[in-house]
């Protein structure tokens, strides 16, 4: 648990979770380093700004890091980071470092590794970490994974000879361009990534496994359908986490920006009013529902907030300066992703 988990705990019960990252917009990619280099003793962790950069640093354009962060950079990415595995280590061994330098929310690993996809799912999960990667069609019939988990997502391709490998890597760089919460990961157009032919039947076969696909439909290539091996979507997911480090950082702001904040009535407001400005910004994002109105006119509110009495509140927890019971509750904005439409025609 890090400090700033400690002093600003925040939980949300769709998902036990807490978020240290520090940019909910960037990507690491982790590899082996430029077949230009001799030895590397430690991890290496780079941010680049563009391909180009990429190729200054020692990858030729044949060698996977560089294919891979091309691909980010045309769909989008403006900065990435690269995380090079050292010799005699793993790629979690360079995840473990790269967490140590932060500034980035997702990862892809993009060279052969010793580790599979169920482990780089595991540390995804423990770590908060969102985690793509994409399968074959033709070698997988079933997910490769024995647990479902919240922080992974899966493209399926059926092209091994094109880029489509790194169809993930494409969809990482697409959404995390958009505000947390404003997006979803469906019906997205990507660069440098070819249209899958699947049937229907096997896109009925890809639904079932939680993962996703990239197909043409009406002319346009787009993403479907959005969501982690668990079923969430990743657009949740990730407003989730950017919720809860929101409310963090404001209420630690707080902390700092005041001589004090008082266990008192007062106090407690102040609390209170850091709340309502993050979950006010969730709304203004389109993360959080606005409020509406039912048939009848009764409010039906985008967000509620409660903090406790000063007066029921324990000498216990007074003494210790612990203020417990603020709680919050919210109604995700969500996304529509498919239609009905009923209609009649008439002379």
């Amino acid at each position: 648990m890090s400090l700033l988990d400690k002093l600003v705990n925040v939980s949300i019960s769709m998902r036990e979770s807490s978020a240290n990252a520090e940019s909910f917009s960037n990507i690491l990619l982790v590899g082996k380093k430029p077949k230009s280099v001799a030895s590397l003793t430690e991890t290496k962790v780079s941010a680049y700004s563009s391909a180009a950069e990429i190729a200054e640093e020692g990858w030729a354009t044949s060698e996977e890091v560089y294919k891979a962060a091309a691909i980010a950079f045309k769909n989008g990415a403006s900065l990435l980071y690269v995380a090079q595995i050292a010799d005699e280590k793993t790629a979690l061994d360079a995840l473990k470092d790269a967490l140590e330098v932060g500034g980035w929310y997702a990862f892809a690993v993009v060279d052969d590794s010793e580790e599979s996809i169920e482990e780089y799912a595991k540390w995804a999960e423990a770590n908060k970490k969102l985690f793509g990667f994409t399968l074959y069609a033709d070698e997988e019939t079933d997910t490769p994974l024995k647990s479902t988990y919240v922080y992974a997502f899966g493209f399926v391709t059926k092209l091994p000879s094109d880029d489509n490998i790194y169809t993930h890597i494409a969809v990482l760089a697409k959404g995390l361009t958009y505000a947390s919460g404003s997006e979803t990961w469906a019906y997205k157009t990507l660069a440098g990534i070819t249209v899958e032919n699947f049937t229907s039947a096997e896109q009925e076969e890809i639904k079932k496994l939680n993962l996703n696909y990239y197909v043409n439909c009406a002319g346009k290539g787009i993403t479907l359908l959005g969501v982690t091996t668990s079923g969430e979507y990743i657009d949740v997911v990730r407003f989730r986490d950017w919720l809860i480090n929101d409310i963090q950082t404001r209420v630690y702001n707080l902390f700092i920006q005041n001589a004090k904040v008082p266990f008192t009535t007062a106090g407690i407001s102040l609390i209170q009013n850091q709340l309502i400005a993050s979950l006010k910004a969730g709304q203004a994002i389109g993360g959080i529902a606005q409020t509406e109105y039912d048939e009848n006119g009764e409010e039906i509110a985008g967000y509620t907030t409660s903090v406790p009495e000063l007066g029921n509140i324990s000498d216990a927890n007074r003494q210790a300066r612990v203020l417990p019971g603020i709680k919050f509750t919210a109604r995700l904005a969500g996304a529509i992703h498919l239609v009905e439409i009923k209609g009649t025609l008439s002379v």
